[in-house]
């Protein structure tokens, strides 16, 4: 993660952009763009081994961030944490329903080999293989959340309790957070 990403543009700046291309300023766009591409690129990077993927990767990438400028909420925290969370879950999902072998996730940050599989490919846990160990409640609590609805619309499109879909949603990144260590 990188977690030290610092702007070369105070938060004000930033928002007085997003706020701008909010409105209809393409330029705005252009220029929030320029300065979180870094991030795009290392996001994408993260998520994709091979080179002639990290073109389809980091187009992803840039529609999570455009998604993020449109959702996001000031009050809620940072917008580079924001940006990071909704890109990597884009592309988190593009991996998922990728074809089998096309991408891969890469383990070039931890080294480590993989958990399933054929070890000698040395890649991350399969996320199509994690999805498999969530229970079709935490799978749809977590895919709808990931899809920025609120706890409240999802219980309710559920038919559910909001208790029960943040106790869903908590078992679901549990699990898929042991299962990427």
């Amino acid at each position: 993660m990188l977690s030290g990403r610092r702007s070369a543009r105070s938060p004000a700046i930033i928002e007085s952009l997003r706020l701008r291309f909010l409105n209809g300023d393409n330029a705005a766009f252009e220029e929030l763009l320029s300065e979180y591409m870094p991030l795009l690129k290392h996001i994408s990077h993260k998520y994709c081994s091979q080179h002639n993927e990290r073109e389809d990767c980091l187009a992803e990438a840039v529609l999570g961030f455009l998604r993020a400028i449109r959702t996001y909420n000031p009050e809620k925290g940072s917008l580079d944490s924001y940006v990071m969370t909704v890109s990597s879950h884009r592309l988190i999902d593009m991996v998922r329903h990728a074809d089998r072998g096309r991408v891969v996730l890469s383990d070039d940050l931890d080294k480590r080999e993989s958990l399933l599989g054929d070890p000698g490919q040395g890649c991350m846990t399969d996320i199509a293989q994690l999805n498999d160990a969530l229970s079709d409640l935490e799978r749809q609590c977590f895919e709808r959340y990931l899809r920025g609805e609120s706890l409240a619309g999802i219980a309710a499109a559920l038919d559910t309790t909001k208790a029960s879909v943040s106790n869903a949603l908590s078992r679901a990144k549990r699990k898929l957070g042991r299962g990427l260590r």
